[in-house]
């Protein structure tokens, strides 16, 4: 049964939901009348490209950064709900613009996550990947600055494959930002800003080919729906159909997009959107490669091995109701109010050939997981706050104060997963092909989770060169899971909750400008963290709890098109979950909190415009996880999965002079060493194993043939370097794409 207040939203929204494509399909027929309204005329296409600038020499850059031409943005909110620019904010921000993804022909969240400075990514299967930031897995994700429930790696989340064509840029706040999010990792808050309707028209075409026979299309078309421009819109829509590096691994995916904008009165803007996509991969895996032989000696696979039967698959459909109405108040405040409900349905059926060892000269030995599982999940979420300027003290500050609410509740099946079936004949001549498994349903679940939370934050200008800026949340928690695996045992019933009432997470931050380009800031904040973790004895780990600080030198050059940070920061933390085994029975990790645990670490970054036509995104960030007595858990770090040093590189030129038709770029991806915990049979006990350090290549470049037709080619991993992206995921290895091209032509109208 669904929600009922999310009945009642979802009911309220139908009647925009079916007028929207058709409100959309008028925009190529008002296109004209729109220029004319505006003064706007064709120029004649005579073969000569005249290309604009790329800065935006006398105009500042605003939130929106599509059409910029920008690696960096001139305001964020989502750190402290205040609208600042990067210099302004006391924290750690990463921009991901328009012009960066489209530079370097990002498709998804996940491509874009994992190019990000002082993020690290695990991959550790066909299709699920966790992303990790200053040693810690990040659990806060946002769409247009409103929490959206997560629940793990390892759950029914698909934000990894969230495809990123309908995105004007991604914002990653380091560091804890409970101000905003409430319960959270020390790690960073993800917020996917959607793109917005332009009053003038603009459409465009893409088609991508790509290694490994991957095709996409997709298609965007935006402008004013009336003559006088109140009522605006906008669609994007994608279809992709790839194969893979993997063996026998396909996957099909679309994304339709829409969005309107209306003002109501000069005063009120009215937004409604949906966002619908799907994913239908073939061949998907549940787990990497087996890691060792029956001799205990290690395996090496080849990377396109894939141990996943060719029918298995992991599919979603998502479908997303969102709308928003900002009121324009007196004396310059704002009234804004967000809504979105998020419907994922998913239906799961794996077999893997990867559990065992199998005999190093025979291949045989190995047996087969295998299982199905459905779900229904519907996520609703809610966000309203007021915000302005006041005075004080005669002088101007401002602040912003809302409530967030937060909802989801997941139920589903599942199927038999106890089988014992061995692989048939040798694993060196697996090539997917098995029948299809009868999955008899034996199991069921139920998870619900809510947040809610009221905040409050401020900045005080005490003089023109010293910002203060200080913030509290008041929070509610609740998490309930019931999981039955099998209905005929009732003591492999597994139960999970927590409820915790009046949770205070205080945020205190200053900013002191040094002169017109430098400001040294500092910033703290507190960490709380439920979690479901259990212990040997099934009980569930209390809450994470800490605090995080932050201090650094801040910098805005060429008018704040090139920003420039150095961040220092400082993570303790208790109740630390470090696995220390598995059940046997429900086949859940068990874990002990470790209390004590402190993390330490450095981050530079440098983002935007160095000159004209020449753009850089570079960072370099260094994170130290140690317990109480400084020492390394098993001789090795704490966040053992996470590497301490992490580089990423890239930049842009257009050349100049008569060949300023071309533009060339390249990265340099680095990180340092990183660890998996893995069960050997032949041991008898977990063992720890080793990917070392590494560095990918990467290459791009442009051709702009005109003023609409342009031509980008990208080159990743250019040099094949072999490595393992995944550790320990079923005590199995998963490696990482090997080089591969891509080329998009595209068409702007």
């Amino acid at each position: 049964m669904s929600h009922p207040i999310a009945a009642r939203f979802r009911f309220a929204l139908r009647p925009l939901a079916l007028a929207l494509p058709a409100a959309l399909l008028s925009l190529a027929s008002t296109a004209h009348a729109a220029e004319t309204a505006t003064g706007k005329t064709a120029a004649k296409d005579d073969g000569v490209l005249q290309l604009g600038a790329t800065n935006i020499n006398g105009v500042a850059l605003g939130a929106t950064t599509e059409d910029t031409h920008s690696y960096t943005t001139g305001s964020t909110s989502s750190a402290t709900g205040l609208p600042l620019s990067l210099r302004e904010t006391p924290q750690s921000v990463t921009v991901i613009t328009r012009q960066q993804m489209d530079d370097r022909g990002v498709q998804s969240i996940s491509d874009a996550l994992r190019n990000t400075p002082g993020v690290s990514t695990q991959k550790y299967d066909s299709d699920r990947t966790e992303f990790s930031a200053r040693g810690f897995a990040i659990t806060n994700f946002q769409y247009d600055g409103v929490n959206q429930p997560y629940d793990g790696v390892y759950g029914e989340n698909p934000n990894n494959s969230d495809d990123s064509a309908s995105l004007d840029r991604i914002e990653v706040v380091k560091g804890a930002t409970g101000l905003m999010t409430g319960a959270g990792d020390p790690s960073a808050t993800v917020n996917l800003i959607r793109k917005k309707p332009t009053k003038e028209f603009k459409a465009s075409i893409s088609g991508t080919v790509g290694s490994w026979d991957s095709y996409r299309t997709t298609g965007d078309i935006s402008g004013s729906l009336t003559d006088s421009g109140n009522v605006r819109g906008r669609f994007v829509g994608v279809y992709q159909d790839k194969d893979s590096y993997i063996d026998h691994y396909s996957q099909k995916k679309d994304l339709y997009y829409g969005i309107l904008e209306a003002d109501l009165t000069d005063d009120t803007l009215l937004t409604f959107g949906i966002d619908k996509s799907s994913a239908t991969p073939r061949g998907s895996s549940w787990t990497g490669n087996p890691t060792y032989f029956s001799d205990g000696g290690r395996t090496d696979f080849s990377r396109s091995f894939n141990p996943a039967a060719d029918w298995s698959r992991r599919d979603f459909d998502e479908t997303t109701y969102f709308a928003s109405l900002e009121q324009a108040l007196a004396n310059d405040w704002k009234l804004k109010a967000s809504l979105s409900e998020k419907t994922t349905e998913h239906d799961t059926q794996l077999a893997s050939a990867s559990g065992g060892n199998p005999n190093r000269d025979t291949g045989d030995g190995m047996f087969l997981f295998w299982g199905r599982w459905e779900g229904h999940r519907v996520q609703d979420t809610a966000d309203v706050n007021v915000s302005g300027p006041f005075s004080l003290g005669g002088r101007e500050h401002d602040l912003v104060a809302g409530v967030m609410a937060s909802h989801s509740r997941q139920t589903g099946s599942t199927y038999d997963t106890s089988a014992f079936e061995m692989v048939p004949g040798s694993i060196y001549d697996w090539d997917g092909h098995l029948p299809k498994q009868e999955f008899p349903a034996n199991g069921k679940y139920e998870r619900t989770q809510s947040q809610n939370g009221v905040y409050l934050a401020t900045r005080l200008r005490p003089t023109d060169d010293l910002s203060v800026i200080l913030g509290s949340r008041l929070s509610t928690f609740k998490y309930n899971e019931d999981y039955r695996y099998n209905v005929d045992s009732p003591l492999d019933d597994s139960h999970a909750s927590y409820k915790e009432h009046g949770v205070v997470t205080p945020y205190a931050g200053v900013v002191y400008d040094l002169n017109d380009v430098y400001s040294v800031y500092a910033s703290y904040t507190s960490i709380y963290q439920p979690q479901t973790n259990k212990d040997a004895s099934g009980m569930t780990l209390a809450p994470v709890e800490g605090v995080s600080y932050e201090t650094g030198l801040k910098a805005a050059y060429l008018d704040g098109r090139l920003n420039a940070s150095l961040a220092l920061f400082r993570i303790e933390q208790d109740g630390v979950a470090e696995q220390t085994g598995t059940n046997a029975i429900t086949n859940e990790g068990i874990y002990k909190a470790v209390d004590g645990t402190t993390t330490k670490g450095v981050e530079l970054e440098l983002a935007g415009e160095l000159a004209d036509g020449w753009n850089l995104m570079a960072g370099y960030t260094y994170a130290r996880t140690r317990d109480k007595d400084e020492q390394r858990i098993f001789g090795y770090p704490l966040s053992t999965s996470k590497p301490e040093h992490v580089v990423r590189t890239f930049t842009t030129y257009r050349l100049p002079g008569a060949l300023d038709k071309v533009t060339v770029g390249g990265g340099i991806s680095w990180q340092s060493a990183f660890y998996g915990k893995i069960y050997s049979a032949p041991a008898g006990d977990y063992t720890r194993i080793k990917q070392g350090g590494y560095t990918l290549v990467d290459l791009m470049t442009r051709y702009q043939y005109n003023e609409h037709l342009s031509f980008t080619a990208n080159a990743n991993n250019i040099f094949d370097k072999k490595y393992l992206t995944g550790l320990g995921n079923f005590d199995t290895t998963f490696y990482g794409e090997p080089r591969n091209l891509m080329l998009t032509t595209k068409w702007d109208f």
